[in-house]
């Protein structure tokens, strides 16, 4: 029931992608189970407006609910974060972020397509540094648990969606504010030495730009130009 046929088509992938069963139809005669639509009708139908929205509001469903009650999720800190989202206690997404930037628009999209009575971030402590970057990131919208990851199966070796999915099943300390990051200065020397090698050997960036990469402030590639600029 869709007016926008891109969508439809994308929205049927999606769903069978996930091993979802559904049909194609224009009425509700004997239809029972959730109708998606990009539109308003003159019956019950859950309004989407893309794909990602279409499965989080029917994924609830194949667990006999209409819509979770809590959502959980875990993240895994680090440079390439793991996310895994639990919905009443069921493992329901696994995913890997390409960086940190991405955290809070994603977890704004879970939040959105799964649309739980209430929702928990529990973060590792791992990572001091892109953890605090996910936390700050987040703690004025939602509620933070930051998890001791020693008491969870993870190691440093094992930052994926699958210890995010342990971090999730673990209860952690509650967090109400922004923290200070303290920045060592051997972490701001990797930052210009990733600087330099993602420059080919020509930019160094200094130490206040490397420290503000850290901070999220700016991103590496921000910090390059910056310094090409000022050269």
């Amino acid at each position: 029931m869709f007016e926008d046929k891109r969508l439809e088509f994308r929205v049927m992938n999606a769903l069978k992608n996930r091993g979802i069963e559904f049909i194609i139809t224009n009425h509700t005669i004997d239809f029972r189970g959730p109708i998606l639509s990009d539109v308003e009708r003159g019956f019950p139908v859950i309004v989407i407006d893309d794909e990602e929205m279409a499965l989080r509001r029917v994924i609830p469903y194949k667990y006999g609910r209409k819509r979770f009650q809590r959502i959980i999720v875990g993240i895994d800190p680090g440079p390439k974060p793991g996310i895994a989202v639990v919905g009443d206690g069921y493992v329901v997404e696994k995913m890997q972020l390409s960086s940190t930037e991405k955290v809070r628009k994603t977890i704004d999209l879970i939040n959105r397509g799964y649309s739980p009575a209430k929702i928990t971030i529990r973060i590792g402590n791992g990572d001091i540094v892109n953890r605090n970057k996910i936390v700050n990131s987040l703690v004025d919208s939602y509620d933070i648990e930051l998890v001791n990851e020693k008491n969870t199966t993870t190691t440093i070796t094992n930052r994926d969606p699958e210890a995010a999915k342990n971090i999730a099943f673990s209860r952690g300390k509650r967090i109400h504010g922004k923290i200070n990051t303290i920045i060592r200065e051997g972490y701001l020397r990797d930052i210009q030495r990733k600087s330099r090698i993602e420059s080919k050997g020509m930019i160094t960036i200094s130490r206040e730009l490397a420290k503000k990469v850290a901070m999220g402030e700016i991103s590496l590639k921000e910090a390059i130009k910056i310094t090409k600029v000022h050269k």
